[in-house]
């Protein structure tokens, strides 16, 4: 981190960690933001395959609490972005099938005193974006946008059944062909299964 983004960074009284969000559009390439000032570069890793640059927007109007799946529930969460500039207005407003059902991956970096990052960003929770919607709110002195993003965890498609069983017929259901689960019905909780077969 540069030292002007880092005395910025302290003057916000900012804890020493941030958010990285990156969303991979249909045709245009990543979208990439930091909850920083300025610009900050990561590099590629098995996430970012590109690695790139991250966008710093500063202060984000809410950050939704992110859990990981539980018990096969899926989640959606709601980013909300207030001031958006207009390449994110565009996105959400002109082309938002750009965005929708996009892969989106939020991480974090911890950084040490010196503001320079403690470790490589570890990537903490993935999703799929919605739609986009756009809000435009105006005083006699400025016009506020508001850009919000709907992303659901991989187990919020509603075209999916609520419930899945690894059974047999109900992989049959799913792939007539495959097998990977004829021999599901010999198994139960008290089995204990060695592998490889003794010979």
């Amino acid at each position: 981190m540069l030292a002007t983004q880092a005395a910025a960074m302290s003057a916000l009284q900012a804890p020493r960690y941030s958010l990285f969000f990156l969303l991979k559009t249909k045709t245009q390439g990543y979208v990439r933001a930091w909850l920083g000032v300025g610009d900050y570069d990561l590099p590629a890793d098995d996430v970012d395959l590109e690695g790139g640059t991250y966008l710093g927007i500063g202060l984000v109007g809410e950050i939704p609490a992110l859990s990981q799946l539980i018990g096969g529930l899926g989640e959606r969460v709601e980013f909300t972005l207030n001031g958006a500039d207009e390449i994110t207005l565009s996105l959400a407003d002109d082309e938002a099938d750009e965005v929708r059902s996009a892969p989106v991956n939020v991480g974090v970096v911890f950084f040490d005193e010196d503001w320079q990052p403690a470790d490589e960003i570890a990537w903490l929770w993935d999703g799929v974006a919605d739609v986009p919607a756009v809000d435009r709110s105006a005083t006699e002195d400025e016009i506020t946008r508001r850009v919000t993003l709907s992303v659901g965890s991989g187990f919020t498609d509603r075209t999916r059944p609520q419930l899945a069983f690894y059974s047999d017929a109900e992989q049959k259901r799913r792939s007539p062909t495959d097998t990977f689960c004829a021999r599901v019905a010999g198994y139960s909780v008290d089995s204990t299964i060695t592998w490889p077969a003794p010979g």
